[in-house]
């Protein structure tokens, strides 16, 4: 396997990329997946036509596959683990079982696809996902996600700058188990750009184990690391939106209209809705992904959108009496039904210039719908301790959990590199000009008696931020942050009565928790983790301070 990469190869990616020239694992296609997946038995050939199977080299009359997992239908972050931070026993023991893993995997027939990530030539990736031919449905989703090794765009990457990194490496095993990992196990190397996924069935595992290496790959190439996502809107700066799912990511990056807000003249481009990098020395944003990987839980039964279609998971099918078998969403089977569809659905491009704007979208009920952060040093802060809610059933999780209010720097639960790394990135984002905003997409108030903040308005305050129409003025609770001055005449008459921030003690007791809980996280992070840095957490504790002069003043 070819690579540019000058450390010799360590122990992680030898066992690995080994693993691939075994007798019994063969280079394969996607037409061969194809064929494959439909022979899967726990796969549905349903009536949907594929939406354009051509271009990956599928029949004409492909149709949309649905796999189902079974209990598990989300991400889990608890079988996740990093070498980097392994001690030595550590590092010995994982070594042993994933030659264990290798080995057994070997003693079967596995599969080798080829695929690139990245769509432009600033940015484009070799990578290689090798499974067992029984999970052919997940190799063939994979291909769909990012790009298949062919044309065209293996002549797109055959262009492309020549980056000093090794091929990603992808290994995964659904039918893995081990009595200490009843969960699974995921060994993720990022400074080899190598990761194996055991034990683990759901295709988001193996979808943001290969962005989570692209996104390390990026940093080192002087890049901002991206889950978030990011769009123009006729001819203004672009728009970057960073959030965790069930944030409204999505939602806003893919509104064409902004809940009819936007004028025709506003003409709405789409880079990616979830994944992208900013190279910060050429003033360019790349989409690592051409499809979108989404939730069909408000996807109606023969809904228009199906017909983007390329392939489904955990969507349930139903059967109609002329004996065609449609897709039935709207989660009624489980939680976090998924597809793969094409961006053809709406007007799309592969890269834009770097964000203007940066939107760190926070399910945090002390804040107001909208903010605007006036320095680089409470930007970068404000983004290392994105408070959110986890989404509903796309993670593994106990359902307690995801009634808590979660901390997750700058949205990414999957980035592998140190926060720091991330921190100075954008903190050099900010200083070339690029301005931050946050909004609630939530909630406000207190927890007692919360007013509700819908879509409609999280949209038009995006149409009015780009259409730069709101005037700003300091919030003196929270120095560092300005609210709207003319949110009245822009958002409604009762804009300010719902969501003006007050001035009442059990507020600025609540508001004050909150800080303190940024603070905290940030603070483990430098004390405990030893990945953070003071500079980072101080305009925290400034703002803390203010308040806490106004709660006990001498």
């Amino acid at each position: 396997m070819a690579t540019t990469h000058k450390l010799p190869v360590g122990p992680w990616r030898a066992i690995l990329e080994t693993a691939l020239y075994a007798n019994s694992v063969r280079k394969t296609t996607m037409a061969e997946l194809y064929r494959l997946s439909t022979r899967q038995p726990e796969v549905i050939v349903t009536s949907e036509p594929m939406y354009r199977p051509q271009q990956f080299g599928l029949p004409r009359n492909a149709k949309v596959l649905v796999s189902q997992d079974g209990r598990v239908v989300g991400r889990t972050a608890r079988a996740r683990r990093l070498v980097r931070e392994m001690g030595r026993k550590k590092v010995e023991m994982y070594q042993g079982i994933l030659r264990e893993a290798v080995y057994h995997f070997n003693r079967r027939e596995g599969l080798w696809l080829e695929g690139i990530v990245g769509l432009h030539p600033d940015f484009m990736l070799k990578a290689h996902l090798v499974s067992p031919v029984t999970d052919a449905k997940n190799m063939l989703d994979w291909g769909l996600n990012f790009t298949p090794w062919m044309e065209p765009w293996t002549r797109l990457y055959r262009k492309s700058r020549i980056l000093d990194e090794p091929d990603i490496i992808v290994f995964a095993d659904p039918e893995w188990s081990h009595p200490d990992f009843p969960d699974g196990l995921v060994i993720v190397d990022e400074s080899e750009n190598c990761v194996a996924i055991l034990g683990m069935r759901y295709f988001g595992e193996r979808k943001k184990a290969t962005l989570t290496l692209a996104w390390t790959c990026g940093v080192r190439q002087n890049m901002v690391a991206c889950h978030g996502g990011i769009k123009k809107i006729g001819n203004k700066p672009p728009v970057a939106v960073f959030g965790l799912s069930g944030s409204g990511k999505s939602s806003i990056t893919n509104s064409h209209d902004h809940a009819g807000t936007l004028k025709k003249s506003e003409k709405v481009t789409v880079i990616h809705d979830d994944a992208f990098l900013v190279d910060l020395d050429n003033n360019i944003s790349v989409a690592l992904e051409p499809s979108l990987f989404d939730k069909t839980d408000a996807v109606g039964f023969r809904d228009p959108q199906i017909r983007y279609f390329f392939t489904a998971q955990n969507v349930a099918v139903n059967m109609l009496p002329d004996g065609t078998k449609r897709l039935v969403a709207y989660d009624v089977r489980n939680r976090n039904g998924r597809c793969i569809k094409s961006r053809d659905m709406f007007n799309h491009d592969d890269s834009c210039e770097r964000p203007g704007k940066v939107i760190w979208l926070q399910k945090d009920p002390s804040l107001p719908p909208i903010c605007r952060v006036k320095t680089v040093g409470l930007a970068v802060a404000m983004g290392a301790s994105l408070s959110t809610m986890r989404a509903k059933g796309v993670e593994n999780v106990d359902p307690e959990e995801l009634k808590k209010l979660v901390i997750e720097p700058f949205a990414n639960p999957f980035s592998v590199h140190p926060l720091m790394w991330d921190c100075r990135q954008f903190k050099k984002l900010f200083k070339m000009g690029t301005e931050c905003y946050i909004m609630n997409t939530y909630a406000f108030g207190l927890p007692t008696a919360l007013t509700d903040i819908p879509k409609e308005l999280s949209l038009g305050i995006v149409t009015e931020l780009v259409r730069e129409n709101i005037e700003w003025k300091d919030w003196k609770s929270f120095p560092g942050l300005q609210i709207p001055r003319n949110g009245r005449e822009l958002f409604g008459s009762d804009y300010e009565k719902k969501y003006k921030p007050p001035k009442t003690r059990e507020y600025l007791e609540y508001l004050r928790d909150r800080m303190q809980d940024r603070i905290t996280y940030l603070s483990n992070k430098r004390d405990i983790d030893h990945d953070m840095d003071s500079a980072f957490i101080d305009p925290l504790v400034e703002a803390r301070t203010v308040i806490d002069r106004i709660l006990s003043p001498i």
